[in-house]
């Protein structure tokens, strides 16, 4: 229990954290990433420890997207929730669905082989599995109306692929090094390593790309906002025209009736769509205020009065003050009927009027509601202070509205959306005038300039319309492809250790097969050896009385029996005593085999056994009209088993002469070193039939008989030289052959003068 309850806090973590990480990926606003490794964790972790693992896979899921919204500086409300529980069943059922996919087509990273399943198991835990979740996600935001259904394809695409890359890259890694140690490998990071430097360095090109393409996006972003600025200067600049020909128009006339005032300014407002109402405001004297009013009247103005507002913000009479600045002329009419007549300078936030009375400039208003169309947004009113011919002080008014001055400024689609517009002229009390509905990230764009005599400060900030835009994708183009060849770089190194497996695996069993046909082999060879060692002892028993016997009856009545008789007995002496020689060879064979055979060792003579054996082989080598002669170059002693010593030396003249007719043999005894130890190098030399190349490596092999042996002697064994290769080794030497057939055979027999540690045989 202990053991799933922290292998679910692992993957809750692993979940979490590489969800964390992966935002560092996205570039703003855009917060889905091109690639979400978690997919791939989840699915690794599936595959080796089952649905144990399901409770860590959705609260894991749950607390990422989590993280997600509070990132994006949203306290998640209800239908946040509804969708990170969503995305987080989602998640689970994805896993679920690629572990039953791998497991069905037997294609689990340690079972791919072939082209073909590397295939397979890339499609189903990338683009086939990572379906569920991109769908299942992309419908939510837009049911959910978290994002507009004209954006759900673009959702989904970005979430599939994000998710189908983050398995490829992440499930055979996870699944490598969980089940390392199950699978009998002790250095898991050697076949990690290669895909975990590959990783590493395209995450490192990915983001100094990243960052080449955002300080691109914030030069083309600036240039957006510079653009803006400067259409934003010409439809201001249309404010400022407009509001001097009016000015020049009254300061140019006697007398400006209504109706010419009506007519002088309709291509005015409709040619500037910004401009809501221009208006025309005399300064009037309490003395004169009844016369002009009356004045007003007569030119069709009924129930013309000079009005200020009451503390309900209704229009009522205005009090006796010592003058007055109603707003007298205004066009257009309809829509603005309800200010006619507002004494401005009643007005306690109209600073600026009276700030333009006193200086003679032009002055901009606060930003402002105005009265007659309080829904219609905030409004700037310039006004330009003059004097008509007359000598009366007034005042022209042109109100225009921000939010229709910044449409027409705009001509990149998405700009308002992105931008902040803020009224700073007052620093303390700064104005909001604009915030675009999609600004969701800090500003990569900001400045201040003037707006008439006010100071402004613009930012912009990316909207998903403006990446599009101005983004190339090289760095989401570039991680995408890395990852994927990461993928396949992993899929191809796990085929390539799950073929290694197998291949070790056989190997292991033909092994252990070998080994058991091995000890079955050497239990039955030792069980012959014994055989026949046995047998020896029981043969030679008998033999050494038949052989006793028969040399007896020679030497008591050898003169007594006929020709005949004596020539019988003589051969079955001769062959009695080849037989005991067989008989003793097998026997010395099987000791050795046994490990039975005991060297005596002592200080030998071996030119001495050398010059006795010749002499016992001079008939022999006479009777083949071979000649025999002995070069002993060393005359010194050495440790060794005498019996043994000249039981080699026999079988190596008995072998020279028994292949040698009409011929030489040569024996030669001198002292040589080998390895930096003292020793005697023994030779035989023939000119006998020779031993072809191909059967060298037989000659010391037991019961082994090679080229014309078996027509030259057909009563051999095959002993003689095993036996010879056996003794010397027995003594520390060694044996070698070499010959050139129909010309040169030569044996050699190397032994050390001294024995380092006695063999013990």
């Amino acid at each position: 229990m202990a053991q799933i309850l922290s292998r679910n806090l692992i993957l809750l973590l692993l979940y979490w954290g590489f969800g964390v990480f992966t935002e560092l990926l996205a570039m703003p606003p855009d917060y889905a990433t091109p690639v979400w490794p978690s997919a791939g964790v989840a699915l690794g972790f599936l595959l080796v420890y089952g649905p144990t693992v399901v409770p860590g896979l959705f609260l894991g899921a749950v607390a990422a997207n989590l993280n997600t919204a509070y990132d994006q500086a949203q306290a998640p409300d209800l239908l946040d929730l509804a969708f990170v529980l969503s995305v987080s069943i989602g998640a689970v059922l994805q896993g679920l669905l690629g572990r039953w996919l791998l497991l069905r087509y037997r294609l689990l990273p340690q079972q791919l082989t072939s082209a073909g399943s590397i295939l397979r198991f890339l499609l189903i835990i990338g683009p086939v599995c990572s379906l569920v979740n991109s769908v299942n996600s992309s419908v939510m935001l837009a049911a959910l109306g978290i994002v507009p259904w004209e954006f759900w394809f673009n959702n989904w695409m970005v979430w599939w692929v994000g998710d189908s890359v983050g398995a490829l890259v992440m499930t055979p890694l996870v699944v490598h090094l969980l089940t390392w140690r199950r699978l009998g490998r002790s250095q898991p990071w050697q076949s990690a390593l290669l895909p975990v430097v590959f990783l590493v360095l395209v995450l490192a090109t990915f983001f100094f790309v990243r960052g080449l393409e955002q300080e691109n996006r914030k030069t083309l972003i600036a240039d957006i906002g510079q653009q803006f600025l400067a259409l934003l200067a010409l439809n201001v600049n249309e404010v400022r025209t407009v509001s001097g020909a009016v000015t020049s128009f009254f300061m140019a006339s006697e007398f400006v009736s209504m109706g010419e005032f009506n007519t002088f300014c309709r291509p005015l407002i409709a040619q500037s769509p910004s401009i809501r109402v221009i208006q025309y405001l005399p300064q009037v004297a309490h003395a004169e205020r009844a016369e002009f009013v009356a004045s007003m009247r007569q030119q069709g103005m009924a129930d013309f009065h000079i009005r200020e507002l009451d503390l309900d913000e209704r229009m009522v009479v205005s009090r006796d003050r010592d003058r007055y600045l109603p707003i007298t002329y205004l066009y257009p009419l309809e829509g603005n009927r309800t200010v006619q007549g507002l004494d401005v300078l009643a007005l306690d936030y109209r600073g600026d009027i009276r700030a333009a009375l006193a200086s003679g400039e032009p002055k901009t208003s606060t930003p402002l509601k105005l009265m007659q169309a309080p829904e219609s947004g905030l409004a700037y009113i310039y006004a330009r202070p003059f004097e008509t011919n007359q000598g009366q002080q007034a005042v022209t008014q042109v109100l225009f509205q921000i939010d229709v001055l910044l449409r027409r400024s705009v001509t990149v689609p998405g700009l308002l959306a992105a931008l902040q517009l803020v009224d700073i002229t007052d620093p303390d009390t700064p104005i909001p005038l604009h915030r675009g509905a999609s600004v969701i990230s800090d500003a990569q764009w900001q400045t201040e300039f003037k707006l008439l005599d006010r100071t402004l400060r613009a930012s912009l900030s990316p909207t998903y319309e403006m990446v599009m835009r101005v983004s190339s994708w090289q760095s989401y183009a570039l991680l995408i492809g890395g990852l994927l060849y990461v993928a396949i770089l992993e899929a191809v190194l796990l085929a390539m250790l799950s073929r290694q497996r197998r291949v070790e695996q056989e190997v292991a069993l033909k092994t252990r097969e070998l080994a058991q046909a091995k000890e079955v082999a050497e239990r039955a060879s030792m069980a012959k050896t014994e055989f026949l060692a046995s047998m020896s002892h029981e043969l030679r028993t008998p033999l050494n009385s038949v052989i006793g016997f028969t040399h007896r009856v020679l030497r008591r009545a050898g003169d007594r029996l006929d020709q005949r008789s004596y020539e019988a007995l003589t051969i079955v002496e001769r062959n009695g005593n080849h037989l005991l020689g067989l008989i003793n060879n097998l026997l010395d064979i099987s000791k050795l085999d046994l490990g039975q055979l005991q060297l005596r060792m002592a200080e030998v003579a071996p030119d001495q056994i050398l010059v006795e054996t010749k002499e016992q082989f001079l008939p022999l080598a006479s009777a083949k009209n071979t000649r025999l002669r002995l070069d002993c170059r060393f005359h010194g002693s050495i440790e060794a088993d005498p019996v043994r010593l000249r039981q080699v030396i026999i079988n190596l003249l008995s072998n020279a002469i028994k292949f040698t007719s009409d011929g030489d043999i040569t024996i030669r005894l001198e002292e040589q070193q080998r390895d930096g130890m003292a020793g005697i190098n023994l030779t035989v030399e023939d000119t006998g039939v020779g031993i072809a190349s191909a059967d060298l490596e037989k000659l010391f092999v037991k019961f082994q008989k090679v080229g014309q042996v078996e027509k030259l002697n057909p009563e051999g064994t095959g002993l003689g030289l095993a036996l010879v290769k056996e003794l010397v080794a027995a003594h520390g030497g060694v044996v070698s052959v070499n010959s050139h057939p129909g010309k040169l055979t030569v044996f050699s027999v190397w032994l050390p003068l001294r024995q380092p540690v006695h063999p013990a045989q």
